[in-house]
């Protein structure tokens, strides 16, 4: 986990947070927009910041940027 000196213990920050979101986005296989991308980002500075381990970070973002451009059609409150 990396920590910079601005950040509270646990947090990960710069190029820790975003190898997370590269491998997230890499995993996922497809195609991310900017702005997918900077939900993405927001999602995993939360998720970050609750102390998850990397490996953790990158199921649930993976789970989350799937969700974001693959709704279930089930659960689209319609």
């Amino acid at each position: 986990m990396l920590h910079c000196a601005r950040c509270a213990p646990k947090t990960r920050c710069g190029a820790g947070l975003d190898n997370i979101i590269n491998n997230v986005v890499s995993s996922y296989g497809g195609e991310v927009s900017g702005l997918s991308q900077e939900r993405l980002s927001n999602y995993m500075r939360l998720l970050a910041s609750t102390g998850k381990t990397d490996e953790q970070l990158v199921a649930f973002g993976t789970a989350y940027l799937r969700e974001i451009l693959e709704p279930d059609p089930r659960y689209s409150g319609c």
